[in-house]
């Protein structure tokens, strides 16, 4: 699930940048990072207290937030580094008419 910092669940690839969280952060304890296109299972963080912006979250809690998905990983795991800002990437597929698309979950 983590290489390099990097942490994919399914079709979210979470990446860590260095970037602080602006003033204007929506303060919350869970965030829904995607949500299923086709099942409505969404890949949810949840912690103490997470920042979140545009497309860009952070824990600020002393503990790991955790990351869980109905299909891919109903047990939440602590894999979320307090203080680490996160990219938030989907994936997306090359269509046979040459367009790009997210992929349907």
């Amino acid at each position: 699930m983590e290489e390099n910092g990097q942490i994919r669940q399914g079709d979210v690839l979470l990446v860590p940048v260095e970037e602080a969280p602006p003033t204007n952060a929506v303060a919350a304890n869970r965030v829904v990072l995607a949500e299923g296109s086709l099942t409505g299972h969404s890949h949810v963080v949840q912690a103490g207290q997470i920042l979140t912006w545009k497309d860009k979250f952070r824990v600020v809690s002393e503990e790991p937030g955790t990351l869980s998905h109905e299909d891919h990983d109903p047990e939440p795991a602590p894999v979320i580094a307090p203080g680490q800002t996160y990219q938030i990437v989907r994936q997306r597929e090359h269509t046979l008419d040459g367009m790009w698309q997210p992929v349907e979950d």
